[in-house]
């Protein structure tokens, strides 16, 4: 795989005849499958791709109910990042699309990896509509060259997904082989050195069509605005579609990625709080945002494989079946120093710790369904029922290595890297399965009723294994046949207004003990949400309003502090707060996405918080916008496109618990873009990231670390072609 990335980057790179490589893959994938030899035979025409095919900021989503649906045909409040803006704002993490999505709130936790919180919880994720336990808090994820879309469900979504947090869960969709050959790739240079190539080559594999492939390949070499970190990460994905009839097809794909970085970042400390450390404030530092104060010996890496299989066969009456399968696999190592003080006021001496761990990650989900249309009372209605399960696994061991005390704060030539030999290993297993159900029920011409369920039995286990002293497993959180209703109506006002109400629910296993032995039964997230969305201009305008309200009940609530020995299932939280969103293209030329909410979190019932609020590292008030415009091909800027986004949000606190402890100004960001169209077939742009060059804190941790700067004003140029 690396040699096949390795020569697509250094085409994609050179490149000094991209017509003739693109008829060189063209050859290639035709001659594979038709055995031709004559360089006439195997030549196939170029494929333009205009901005029709790369479609709009708006698109169907399977998020809500497994077969694509509009968004206006969802009770609950959803969002999508299309290819087309993903392009449109040169974005190649799932960090920067998550950052653009209404609602998401973002926090780093190291280089590489982020927290993504929506209603103040975590986010779910699935692979391709597959659940994923815990993938998301936080799960190293592949680039996103892989990835056609992502959909974003707020609010809880148990009764596709089984057990998690009421705050929503997002849908990756990777991309798939087309029926038409197409061939892309894009070179890029951006500021600290940030240097990347990609290439997407799809098509037939045999004369009919009924066997296509794809082909996607990316190369990074980056560092960032602070000084000294490196990374290096490469990803291929292999698909595969066939069709074994006109209405059966069978799919197949296979991605890895791996990610090395040498010195990671975890974020700066603060001031220590010498007078009152226990509930006093700790200042953030003031200092220049390249700060490093890591040792250059530290490593982090990730190694990805991800394999998906599917089978899918459309009926004659109009139902569908299909099966999903995803195997995911990953492996972190790392090693590293990071600050275990805050910086002292007076001497500016800190502590160190160093620790080492190496884990292995593995998670096995399949996803069975069937879906369709049926008659009653002179109506149709649609019907779907499935059943989903998965396995993860995690294994590892661990160790920490010696402390360094009194150490100058940025001066890390004492840091010597030290031998650090595993002490302790532990595994757990999580599984769960469940089947679940949905009917939309064709009450009247402009109402539709959705019920729907699920129940789902989960179980959790550990145990010590090498080098600790390996012990049996441990039962954990657990669950049995717990039941997860759904109900929701949609209201058709006309023919582009949709009103809606919905209750949604989830629930999440406990492990602390209750009276008289045992765990305490599962917490449980319900929402009502009412709203309305709307579709203009034949569709190509979406905009939605709603208001939410969570609660998260049954929590683990101390009956006898402080003592604490045992718990009620008593504990009550309370999420609530609107939504608006607008995407897609209001005018020729334009397309837009722009997203407010508004959030309160408070703890409605708690031993010691009740009454403060719940999600102190979620702004009250956020607000994104981005906006893209081509110019008419009759004027006189012709080629030409702009772009223009802001990222705001209110004030924040401490994303660790450190109430009122570490605080964190609200902010606005600007960014831009200029591109050129070249010709058909090659493009050039210009990213600007906070072209103001504010200087913020993205978010803020705990007095020794987590503590984050966002980029200063930096640039990328990429050059894309597409045939």
């Amino acid at each position: 795989m690396k040699k096949v990335l390795d020569c697509a980057c250094a085409c994609a790179c050179a490149a000094p005849r991209p017509a003739v490589l693109a008829v060189l893959v063209s050859a290639a994938f035709s001659s594979v499958a038709w055995g031709q030899s004559s360089t006439e035979d195997i030549y196939l025409e170029p494929v333009v791709v205009t901005d029709t095919e790369l479609g709009s900021y708006v698109s169907e989503v399977t998020v809500g109910g497994k077969e694509p649906l509009t968004a206006r045909e969802i009770p609950q409040s959803v969002s999508v990042i299309t290819r087309k803006q993903i392009e449109d704002q040169d974005m190649v993490t799932i960090t920067e699309a998550m950052r653009q999505v209404t609602g998401v709130n973002v926090i780093a936790n190291d280089t590489v990896n982020n927290q993504y919180f929506v209603r103040g919880y975590g986010l779910g994720v699935m692979y391709d509509g597959v659940p994923s336990y815990n993938g998301m808090t936080p799960s190293h994820q592949l680039d996103l060259a892989a990835y056609e879309r992502i959909e974003v469900l707020r609010g809880p979504a148990g009764v596709l997904r089984g057990s998690g947090e009421p705050g929503g869960v997002v849908n990756f969709v990777k991309k798939r082989p087309r029926d038409k050959f197409g061939f892309s790739w894009e070179a890029s240079a951006g500021s600290w050195d940030n240097y990347r190539a990609a290439g997407d080559v799809t098509g037939p594999l045999n004369q009919d069509g009924s066997l296509r492939g794809r082909l996607v390949v990316s190369n990074e070499d980056r560092r960032y605005f602070y000084d000294h970190t490196q990374s290096k990460k490469w990803l291929g994905l292999a698909a595969f579609e066939y069709d074994v009839t006109p209405r059966t097809t069978l799919s197949l794909s296979f991605a890895a990625q791996d990610q090395d970085v040498d010195a990671p970042w975890s974020g700066l400390p603060a001031i220590r709080n010498l007078t009152d450390p226990d509930n006093g404030v700790y200042p953030l530092l003031d200092v220049a945002r390249s700060t490093f104060h890591a040792p250059d010996w530290g490593k982090l890496s990730y190694k990805t494989e991800e394999t998906t299989a599917s089978a899918e066969h459309r009926f004659d009456n109009g139902w569908v079946a299909k099966a999903v399968v995803n195997h995911r696999k990953q492996n972190q190592y790392y090693k590293y120093a990071f600050i275990g003080t805050g910086v002292h006021p007076v001497t500016n001496l800190v502590d160190y710790w160093t620790q080492r761990g190496d884990y292995d990650y593995t998670r096995d989900g399949l996803d069975l369904y069937a879906s369709g249309p049926f008659e009653f009372l002179g109506r149709t209605h649609n019907f779907l029922v499935g059943w989903n399960t998965e396995v993860y696994n995690s294994k590892g061991k661990f160790a920490w290595g010696p402390d360094f005390f009194d150490v100058p704060f940025g001066d890390t030539s004492s840091l010597i890297e030290p031998d650090i030999d595993y002490a302790s290993g532990s595994e757990s297993e999580t599984k769960q399965h469940g089947l679940y159900t949905q009917v939309r029920l064709s009450v009247a011409d402009p109402l539709t009723l959705v019920l729907g369920a699920r129940t789902t039995t989960f179980k959790a286990k550990s145990r010590n294994r090498a080098p600790s002293n390996p012990t049996a497993w441990r039962d954990g959180a657990e669950a049995d046949n717990e039941i997860t209703p759904y109900g929701a109506v949609l209201f058709d006002l006309n023919q582009n207004i949709t009103l809606y109400g919905s209750y949604t629910s989830i629930f999440a296993p406990q492990t602390q003990e209750k009276l008289g032995g045992g765990t305490l039964d599962p917490r449980t997230g319900h929402q009502y949400e009412l709203g309305g969305k709307a579709e203009f201009f034949d569709g190509k305008l979406a905009a939605s309003l709603a208001a939410f309200n969570i609660r998260d009940k049954d929590r683990a609530y101390a009956a006898t502090p402080p003592n604490d020995s045992f718990y009620l299932n008593a504990g009550e939280i309370e999420s609530k707060g609107w939504e608006a969103e607008v995407s897609g293209s209001p005018l020729p030329g334009l397309d837009l996405i722009a997203g407010y909410t508004r959030l309160t979190t408070r703890y409605l019932k708690d031993r010691s918080s009740q009454g403060m609020d719940y999600s102190i590292a979620s702004p009250k008030h956020q607000f994104k916008l981005w906006a893209n415009y081509r110019f008419a091909q009759d004027s006189d800027l012709a080629g030409f496109s702009v772009g223009l986004g802001l990222l705001a949000q209110s004030k924040t606190q401490s994303s660790r618990g450190w109430r009122d402890q570490l605080l964190n100004s609200g902010y606005g960001v600007v960014n831009g873009r200029i591109a050129y169209q070249i010709d058909k077939n090659y493009s050039l742009s210009l990213l600007v990231n906070n072209v103001l060059d504010r200087k913020y804190y993205a978010s803020v941790g705990t007095p020794n670390i987590y503590n984050f700067y966002g980029e200063p004003r930096n640039f990328t140029l990429t050059l894309r072609a597409t045939y």
